[in-house]
Order: C-alpha cells, then structure tokens, then sequence
C-alpha cells in the first residue's frame, strides 16, 4: 500500500487563490428615494422646501436683476438643485470629460508591469520553473499624420459641445419655471375671478327666484339667470382645476413639491425685470447662447473626424517595447545575466480595403455638411426667436393700456346696467350682457399681463441669458 504525500502548493498556483478570493468592484445600486408627493391629491407641505445657501446664492448670481420676486428666485434656485433632467445632463458632461480623458491617453504610451510565474510538469516527476518581472509598452502609435491628434480635438470639441449644451439645459429649465410660475399666478387670478362671477350670478340666481315666487318675474327671466349661474359654476370648477394642473406642473420641473409660501397667491406684475435693450442691439449677441455654442462646437468636432479618417487611409506606425528579469528561480530574478528587452516597431500601411477607408472619408465630409447646415439652421431660428419676441414686446405696453381700459368701460357698463335694472329701465339680458362683458375683459387683461411677463423670459432666453456679457 502506497502512502498518499502532500505537495506543496506551488507559489503561482497560490498566488492565484489569493487574488481569487478578492470582492466584486460592482457599486450597489441602492434603491432611488422617489420625490413624490405622499397622494395624487394636491395638498400643500407642511414645512419650507429646503434650499440650501449655495444653491441660493447661485440662482441669486446667474438671474440677479431678472426676477425680483423673492419667491420665484427660490422656486428657481430649487429647480436648480432639484430637477432630474437637468442632474442628468451634469451626469452627461462628466461622462464627457471621461471620454476625453480616455482620448487623451493614447497619444501616451500605456506602460504596465507584469509578474509572472510558469511551472511546468511530466510524467517522469520533472519540473521546470520559469519567474519573469518585466515593465513594456503595447502597441504605441507615432502620431505620422496626426489621426490621433483629430481624435483627441474631436472628442475635446464634444466636451466643450456637452458643457454647453448642460448650461442651455439650465436656461432651458429657468425659463420654464419661470413661464410655470406666472401660469400659475394668472390661472390663480382667473379663479378668483371666477368664484367672483359665480357669487355674483348666484345672488341673481336668488333675486330671480324670490321674484318668481312673488309673480315679479317671468320662467323666462328664471331659466335664464339660471343658465347663468350653472355656467359660471362650471367655469369656477375648470379654474379650481387649471391652478391645479399648473401647480403640479411647477413642482415637476422643481422636483420637489412646494409649500404655499412659495407660491404667487395673484397676479405678479411684478415677478421679472427685463433691463432696457439698445435701440440698435446687434444681432452678434447670439454667439453668446450655449445651443450656438454646442452646435459651433459640433462643427469643430466634425472636422476633426474628417482629419482623423483621412488619416487612417495612411500607414499606422506602432510601437511594443519591453523589459525586465527573468530566471528559473525566484531568488535569482535580481542576479547578473537575468535581464532581458525587446523591440518590436510595426508599419501597418493600407493596400486593398474594398474602398471602405475611401468611404469612411466620404461619410465624415457629409456628416461635416450636415452638421453645417444644422448650425447655420440653428442661428436662423435664434434671430427668429429674438425677432418675433421683440416684435410681442412692441406692442404690449398699448395693448396693456387698451385692456385696461376696456376693463374700466365694462366696470362702468356693469354698475349702470344693474342701475337700470333694478329700476326697471332695461331688461334682464342687458344685465347678463354687461356682466360677461366685464368678466371677458378682465380675463383679457390677466392673459395679457401674463404675456407680458412670459415675454420678458421669452427675450431673455433667446438671446442667451445676461446678454450684457456680450457688449
């Protein structure tokens, strides 16, 4: 009977045991804290939104002098901080950046260290043992015609392109919350107009109906004030509803909802700002928007990728050098005779590819000229958009004075017609007549000066944001 003996593990077997036993590098997921409101009900919190002092200070810096309401620049700066696109778009330019950083390390050569141990066996009982440390490059490109180089301005151009495109996102986002937030202002105000005209017809509603039981009063003059009423009740509920709807549409682009103390509580004539514009602003002071400066950047990226393929129809000269220590035992890596080094240059030089490297060039140029034609379309619809906005804002000042008077005429109409009802002069219909008329008027007047102040983000966003900077 043979007696069973232990082998002693060999250094490389348990070398890799040992790094076998190392944990995963995988991140845990975790479990994404949903800022959601506790019901589908709107209610509003009980405590103030947090807002932290940066976030604050930066909103209060990037829009000083634009809103002047205090609580539309906090609601700003929450959306700021909070909104989930816009994270999102902060996760993009560093995605980005990292794309670059990976660009920019191949015109370095990439030099690892490696440690190995081989041992080998036969069925004879020999063994053989070979130890080896050695540092080497693999595969370093010499930039001959600069294809790395265009890869390398490319991929810069698309970070610079990705930077701009996060701070359009952000006008993008202010300018949305600020339009939210005057929906909500006004549909605010056309709710309280109309729980004014449904108290209103409902206390004409009750003078028609003690008329009707004392014989003053026709079934005519009943159903009328009656269909008077049920109309102004409906037209109450859609307000309760729209200020609702724009409530909850405010607090998705916040991200959070928001507490009653944040919100306007009327008409904010006042909620922005606009400085004075030049009679002669320039339209110049477009290259300043970020969408014209991603789609610049964009243009610079394509003809980098147009160098970069035409350089790959051109040999590739490659590099992979190595050296180190090598020895059939491990204490003698370090003694004399043990080292070793090689050199290995190769041309790769391009013969018959079926025209694919010919093609790739042709696809680059057109991608050049699509891209072209993009930016070129792009500053059109920026001189658009400032134009039509400007050309809004021209008229509004006269339109806000003819509103308001309009408004003053229908009050005036409103009180003279209940006058002569009430003494019997005129009928019932010019009543009910009058009293739309006013209520048609005031609304006018609240979605004009929402207009106004839409307009005011409007221009503001056209032309990029601060347009002093470019003075």
């Amino acid at each position: 009977m043979k007696r069973l003996t232990r082998t002693p593990l060999a250094p490389a077997t348990l070398a890799t045991l040992l790094l076998g036993g190392c944990g995963s590098l995988v991140p845990p997921a975790g479990q994404p804290e949903a800022p959601l409101r506790d019901s589908f009900r709107v209610s509003a919190p009980t405590a103030d939104a947090p807002l932290s002092a940066e976030a604050s200070a930066e909103a209060a810096r990037e829009w000083d002098g634009f809103f002047v309401d205090e609580r539309l620049r906090r609601v700003v700066a929450l959306a700021l901080a909070g909104n989930r696109s816009l994270r999102a778009s902060v996760a993009a330019v560093e995605r980005s950046r990292a794309q670059l950083g990976i660009t920019e390390s191949n015109r370095f050569p990439d030099l690892r260290a490696g440690v190995s141990a081989n041992e080998q066996g036969n069925d004879n009982g020999g063994r053989s043992s070979t130890y080896t440390a050695s540092l080497g490059i693999s595969a370093w490109e010499i930039d001959l015609f600069n294809r790395v180089g265009s890869l390398q301005g490319a991929a810069l151009a698309r970070y610079l392109a990705q930077q701009e495109t996060q701070r359009s996102a952000r006008l993008s986002l202010v300018a949305q919350v600020a339009d939210a937030w005057l929906t909500l202002s006004a549909e605010g105000q056309r709710q309280q107009l109309a729980e004014a005209l449904h108290e209103s017809q409902q206390k004409t509603l009750d003078l028609n109906e003690r008329q009707y039981r004392l014989g003053a009063a026709s079934g005519l003059q009943r159903a009328r004030a009656q269909t008077a009423f049920e109309a102004a009740r409906g037209e109450a509920a859609r307000s309760a509803a729209a200020v609702r709807q724009a409530r909850l549409a405010l607090e998705l682009l916040a991200g959070q909802p928001l507490p009653d103390a944040l919100l306007p509580l009327g008409q904010a004539a006042q909620a922005t700002a606009l400085p004075e514009l030049p009679a002669g602003l320039p339209a110049t002071v477009l290259l300043q928007r970020p969408d014209l400066r991603a789609a610049e950047q964009q243009l610079q990226a394509a003809a980098f990728d147009v160098g970069a393929t035409r350089a790959a129809r051109f040999p590739r000269l490659t590099l992979t050098a190595s050296a180190g220590l090598r020895s059939p035992e491990l204490d003698g890596l370090f003694r004399s005779g043990s080292g070793f080094w090689s050199l290995l240059p190769s041309l790769d030089i391009p013969l018959l590819d079926a025209g694919a490297r010919k093609a790739q060039v042709a696809v680059s140029e057109a991608t050049q000229r699509e891209v072209l034609a993009n930016y070129e379309a792009a500053l059109q619809a920026a001189f658009r958009e400032v134009a039509d906005a400007l050309a809004v804002r021209d008229s509004l000042a006269e339109r806000l004075a003819a509103q308001q008077a309009q408004v003053a005429a229908a009050e005036r109409s409103l009180q003279l017609a209940e006058q002569s009802y009430r003494l019997g002069a005129s009928s019932q219909l010019e009543l009910l007549d009058a009293q739309r008329q006013l209520a048609t008027a005031q609304q006018g007047l609240v979605t004009l000066r929402q207009t106004e102040q839409a307009n005011r983000v409007v221009l503001l966003r056209a032309l990029g944001g601060r347009w002093q900077a470019a003075s």
